[in-house]
This record gives C-alpha cells, structure tokens and sequence, in this order.
C-alpha cells in the first residue's frame, strides 16, 4: 500500500539561498511577478521562433544546394539531421509539441543514412514544409485530428521509404 506523500516546508537558510531578494523574485508570486514572467517567456518564444524558421530555411536551402550531388548527400544528411534534433528539442519548450513530433519524425527517419533517393528526399521536404506549416500558423500543442492523421501519415511514409531503393 502506497504512502500518502508529505509536504516539508523548506528550512529557512534554504529559502534564504533560494530567494535573491535584492535581484530576484520572492517565493509568492504577485501579479506583476506574474507579469513580469510571462512577458520574458513571450520574449522567449519569440526567439525560438526566429530560430526554428532560420533553421527550415537552411534546411531547404541545404537540399536545394546538395540534393543533385549524391557525394554531398553525407554532409546534408548531417545538416537535415543537427537542424531537425534541434527543433524537435525547441518545439516542446515554446509549446509547439508538433514541431517536437514532426522534427523527430525527420530525425529517426535520416538515421544511419548516407545517400537519399529522390523519394526519400521528398519525404525530407514533406517534413520541412510541415514544420513551415505549424510554424507559420502557431499550432501549439500536439494539434487536431487532423495534425494526428499527418503525424501517421509521416509515420507510414517514413517506414515505407526508410528503405534503400
């Protein structure tokens, strides 16, 4: 049987350590506290934001540059890779569980790879043009039905084409 859990108040020096009273914010959170944190989140996000639309950008700039050249594809898949694990890590942080989801998709599906098909490289930039999608139209959270019907349809495409044709 399962004990209930115990609250322990925090020992005075601790909270002293914890609350920076000269610089910080005290342990009960005002309004304008509350305020003052949502605006550097906003800010934040803002930031993530401007971040992940950059890193499509090179994304599709990287295909577009290397995609005709099968001995570029090692250093591309690289690319596609890094930029992907870093918004699939982003997109949870400011909210956009879907970016996490799609940009995870991209990153298991380029895995162990070393040259792309033209197929597998469409499956690449299905991936990317979706994260354009959610980006540009602030899907927060993990979407719709119609967000889970794309999210199986990558998760089909991916097994199907993660094939070496």
């Amino acid at each position: 049987m399962a004990k209930r859990a115990q609250i322990i108040p925090p020992r005075p020096d601790l909270k002293r350590k914890a609350v920076n009273f000269s610089k910080g914010f005290d342990l009960k959170l005002t309004p304008e506290v509350l305020q003052k944190l949502e605006t550097v989140v906003h800010k934040s996000q803002d930031k993530f934001t401007a971040d992940i639309a950059e890193r499509l950008t090179d994304m599709r700039r990287s295909i577009a540059q290397n995609a005709a050249d099968a001995s570029l594809h090692p250093y591309m898949i690289k690319a596609l890779s890094d930029a992907s694990r870093e918004i699939k890590g982003a997109g949870g942080t400011i909210g956009f569980d879907l970016l996490t989801h799609i940009g995870k998709s991209l990153n298991d599906f380029l895995d162990g790879m070393s040259n792309l098909s033209a197929r597998q490289l469409e499956v690449c930039t299905l991936h990317i043009d979706a994260m354009y999608v959610v980006l540009a139209n602030r899907i927060t959270g993990a979407g719709g039905a119609v967000e889970a019907e794309l999210m199986r349809a990558f998760d089909e495409a991916c097994a199907k084409f993660r094939e070496v044709s």
